[in-house]
């Protein structure tokens, strides 16, 4: 079982996060899955050309002075907050927590993870989406506890969170079978239900019968458990 020697607070929920956030493209990297780093290249391109316009405009405001650049540098104000205003979206919008995207390289089928926690809370919530080659998406939600792959020390172990992701996601699942198969062998099969065909005439008719009955095995019991009235005392000894 693979520790990491590396230990942080567990009383951290932010550090327990992005220690899990940190892991997971390690291992879907290791499965054959090809990261995509598209999200992360626009979000970089809006923030660079924000600091862009920002470097230009001291250069002109320190090189001509504030006079002779006024255009350019309302110009660059209305930029400025174009792109400050479209890198705000992408992180809350469009990213919003994605820790990891990519695309399986042989089956093809796309995943797109996203994480967070609630303060205090140390429980780590993904929701998981994942697209099969013909275009059919399925989204998932998971909440489990860090306690789950990180001891009492703050260390963390690679197997329980690995079997965690393997055994609750499908596509993961196929491309560790080892680990889902681990997983699944710990969880309770779950009873077939019982469809109830009967109409509601017949439903009420078995429940007056069942009550019915249940009366009368107490009040059976109940004169059983009674002695009579007639009953002989037994005298007091001497």
């Amino acid at each position: 079982m693979s520790v990491s020697e590396d230990k942080i607070s567990v009383y951290s929920v932010a550090d327990l996060k992005n220690t899990s956030d940190d892991a997971l493209p390690a291992y879907l990297n290791s499965l054959s899955f090809a990261q995509s780093h598209t999200l992360t290249d626009i979000r970089l391109a809006l923030g660079y050309s924000a600091f862009f316009v920002c470097a230009a405009t001291f250069y002109w405001d320190y090189t001509w002075g504030f006079d002779n650049t006024k255009q350019y540098t309302l110009i660059a104000v209305i930029i400025y907050t174009l792109l400050n205003s479209a890198l705000t979206y992408w992180i809350w919008g469009v990213e919003s927590g994605t820790v990891y995207a990519g695309k399986h390289k042989k089956t093809g089928e796309k995943i797109q993870i996203r994480s967070k926690t609630y303060k205090h809370v140390p429980n780590y919530h993904l929701t998981i989406t994942t697209t099969s080659r013909d275009g059919k998406s399925t989204t998932k939600h998971l909440c489990k506890a860090f306690k789950g792959w990180f001891d009492v020390q703050g260390h963390f172990i690679a197997k329980p969170f690995q079997q965690m992701l393997a055994g609750s996601v499908d596509v993961i699942g196929r491309a560790d079978p080892k680990n889902a198969k681990a997983a699944n062998e710990g969880k309770p099969e779950k009873k077939p239900k019982v469809e109830d065909n009967r109409s509601m005439d017949d439903k009420w008719a078995s429940l007056l019968a069942e009550s019915s009955g249940t009366r009368e095995q107490d009040s059976s019991a109940a004169s059983t458990a009674t002695p009579g009235k007639g009953g002989k005392k037994r005298g007091k000894k001497a």
